[in-house]
């Protein structure tokens, strides 16, 4: 028999019991939160959320981090609502600006992995420049205003529903399912967390470290241009600070899940917990009428027992009780 010490350290397992028990909390505590209203509105939150935490699985698990995402979020939703208000729609209709936006993305993700890949500098402060230099774009181009007109195709295709079920969470169900085949059943997974764990042995090995990098964050760049296509579709509008802290969100539900801030361990299972025990929280916030600020407050807390439960001194804890 497990003790709750080792229990606690397969993180997959330990995230089920708290999402069980807020959902039962919630029941007596609110009568909206099972309501069909609720559930979309929530599913749609989680789905852009894990859209991108998808790929900062893989990222992570790389060994690299991406700041830069939430405002490729909002760069790509700024563009495609520019697409529509200038008629380009008449041209390329909707698929174009699903290429803009997630090409746009591309592009962003690039920019990092050859300022990472082949420069070499730390992406923390790669991405932190890029975080900046891109949201500052994002307000160039709008001119710091809300933008509207999409039409009523690109909206259905990423926020209407397919067989009852939101076309967001089918994006993010196919973003996750071939994030975790990926990671788990094909060499580039097994390459990307063994730059993870041991970058030398690779460069030893003969393998192209640098493209592998340069890959990893141009996934990462299109996965965030999707996440804002989605986004801007569920508002049928693009703000000039959508996409503001999604970053965060997307780093606290990897690491929630169990993927290792070090790198060389990743679980996409883990991260789709970590990203509807997350919406939970803050859809219960939400509903129970508590200020905004306490969930930033919880999510840090989460993130810093998240990382506690995965150092090294707790797993030798773990090991011990168990």
């Amino acid at each position: 028999m497990k003790s709750p010490v080792s229990f606690l350290s397969e993180r997959n397992l330990q995230l089920l019991p708290a999402i069980i028990v807020i959902a039962v909390a919630m029941t007596f505590l609110t009568d909206s939160f099972f309501s069909t209203q609720n559930i979309i509105n929530l599913a749609n939150r989680v789905s852009i959320n894990l859209i991108i935490a998808a790929g900062m699985t893989l990222l992570i698990t790389s060994g690299g981090i991406d700041l830069s995402v939430g405002s490729i979020v909002g760069l790509s939703s700024s563009i495609a609502a520019l697409y529509f208000q200038n008629g380009y729609d008449s041209i390329g209709g909707t698929f174009g600006a699903a290429v803009l936006g997630i090409g746009v993305g591309a592009l962003v993700g690039l920019a990092n992995g050859v300022l990472i890949a082949l420069l070499n500098i730390p992406a923390f402060i790669a991405t932190l420049g890029t975080m900046l230099a891109v949201r500052g774009l994002v307000f160039i181009s709008s001119g710091g205003r809300t933008i509207m007109g999409f039409s009523d195709g690109y909206t259905n295709l990423f926020s209407g529903f397919s067989f009852g079920i939101p076309n967001a969470v089918i994006v993010a169900g196919c973003t996750v399912l071939l994030a975790g085949f990926v990671l788990n059943h094909t060499v580039t997974g097994r390459l990307l967390q063994g730059l993870g764990g041991n970058e030398r042995c690779l460069y030893t090995a003969g393998i192209r470290v640098k493209r592998l990098k340069l890959g990893a964050y141009v996934v990462m760049g299109m996965l965030a241009g999707l996440a804002g296509l989605t986004l801007s579709a569920s508002m049928s509008a693009a703000e000039p600070f959508a996409g503001s802290w999604y970053e965060l969100d997307a780093i606290a539900v990897v690491v929630l899940g169990g993927t290792s801030l070090a790198g060389g361990r990743g679980t996409v299972v883990g991260t789709t917990l970590g990203a509807i025990l997350l919406g939970m929280v803050a859809n219960s916030i939400n509903l129970l009428g508590i200020s905004a600020y306490y969930q930033t407050f919880l999510v840090g807390v989460m993130i810093m027992l998240a990382i506690v439960i995965g150092s090294p001194v707790f797993a030798r804890q773990a090991s011990k009780a168990h």
